[in-house]
């Protein structure tokens, strides 16, 4: 999970159209979430996070550009039903994490009910919110994490935070498909750095190493699949590479192409 940059001022118009208004009070008239049509689900709205995301999970990081893409609820809809059509509760999403999260959110301190707030407010009410309920889940567009997690060899996020574990549990983030996905992503780096480690024993010759660490940090971009983990193996290289000397080779090269 990396922090998503959103601008929350910028609200797709069709948030704030009549049709949503009208949706906004029949939720309000029967005390729950009561729009058959769904009307957050528009493609102007799928299209800006789409962008927003890079078309990536906002949660796991998974790339979405052949798989189902869900408008996710921070604050479920079935609980804060006022908030189904607000840009600041709207994510972009996997299948399998929307699916895990479902309509958990559990809080801190108490629930936040309806009291009043008028639709033409509904797209800015997020931090305040946070800052009476205390959610134990992380919003990736209001939090950066990435100094909290740390991953192992075969994919796993770890960390110490109580609520970043909470966000791992809660939407499933250590599930085996997705460990398996992160694992591919460092084997590949290994094994092609092990192959020009021979060549290196016998020339001590560097060279062939750098085309491979430049692609890898290449790929360590924000826009690109599972950027965290990538940042992390960048990082922490001693972590993932037994032999000392290919450490140090790989650490240097890092050092003088960043």
């Amino acid at each position: 999970m990396i922090k998503i940059e959103k601008n929350f001022s910028d609200v797709p118009s069709i948030l704030s159209s009549d049709n949503r208004k009208e949706a906004f009070q029949g939720n309000l008239a029967s005390n729950s979430y009561s729009d058959a049509k769904n009307l957050y689900k528009v493609g102007s709205v799928q299209k800006r996070l789409n962008e927003v995301y890079h078309l990536k999970c906002g949660y796991c990081e998974k790339p979405l550009l052949d798989t189902p893409k869900h408008i996710e609820h921070y604050r479920p809809k079935k609980m804060y039903y006022w908030l189904a059509y607000s840009w600041d509760n709207l994510l972009l999403s996997c299948g399998e994490c929307n699916s895990a999260k479902s309509d958990k959110f559990e809080v801190e301190n108490t629930n936040i009910s309806y009291k009043d707030e008028h639709f033409d407010n509904i797209h800015h009410l997020g931090n305040n919110y946070d800052l009476l309920e205390k959610p134990l889940i992380i919003n990736p567009e209001k939090e950066n994490i990435l100094e909290k997690i740390s991953f192992t060899s075969k994919g796993k996020i770890e960390t110490k935070d109580i609520r970043v574990q909470h966000t791992i549990e809660t939407c499933n983030l250590n599930r085996e498909s997705l460990c398996r996905l992160r694992e591919e992503i460092l084997v590949d780096f290994i094994e092609e750095m092990e192959a020009h480690y021979l060549y290196f024993q016998e020339k001590k010759d560097t060279s062939r190493f750098i085309p491979t660490v430049q692609q890898f940090l290449k790929n360590c971009h924000i826009e690109n699949k599972f950027y965290a983990f990538r940042c992390y193996v960048i990082q922490n290289i001693e972590l993932f590479f037994d032999e000392v000397v290919l450490q140090k080779v790989t650490t240097s090269i890092i050092k003088k192409l960043k």
